[in-house]
C-alpha cells in the first residue's frame, strides 16, 4: 500500500533491527489501522539529524506526516497518545469525501 494518499496521514518510523520498542509502535499502528512505512534507523542519515533536533535518543524515531507529504511532529519511542492525535487531527473530514465524490 503507498504511502501517498492525499487524504491519509502517515508515519515513517526508523528502527534498528531485533529492536523490542519498535515492535510496539508497529503493533500499535497496525491495531490502528495507521498508514506507515518502517526503515532501517542505519541507512537513513537524515532521521539521525531529525532525532538530534527532537533531542529524542530512543532506537526508535517517529516521524509523523500530513496527508500532503509535510512533517506534522517527530518523537522517540511509543507515544500512543501522540500518535492517536496526529491522526485524530489529519484524518479526512465528511467535506474531503464530499470534495472527492464532486
Amino acid at each position: 500500500m503507498g504511502t501517498h494518499d492525499p487524504r491519509a496521514p502517515w508515519f515513517d518510523l526508523y528502527v534498528k533491527d531485533h529492536c523490542p520498542r519498535c515492535e510496539q509502535v508497529i503493533r500499535l499502528l497496525d491495531q490502528l489501522g495507521a498508514r506507515y512505512r518502517a526503515r532501517p534507523l542505519a541507512d537513513h542519515p537524515e532521521a539521525r539529524r531529525l532525532a538530534a533536533e527532537a533531542r529524542t535518543m530512543s532506537a526508535q524515531l517517529v516521524v509523523a506526516m500530513t496527508p500532503v507529504g509535510l512533517v506534522a511532529d517527530v518523537f522517540g519511542g511509543l507515544q500512543p497518545l501522540r500518535i492517536r492525535r496526529h491522526l485524530a487531527d489529519y484524518a479526512p473530514s465528511v467535506w474531503d469525501e464530499q470534495e472527492a465524490g464532486a
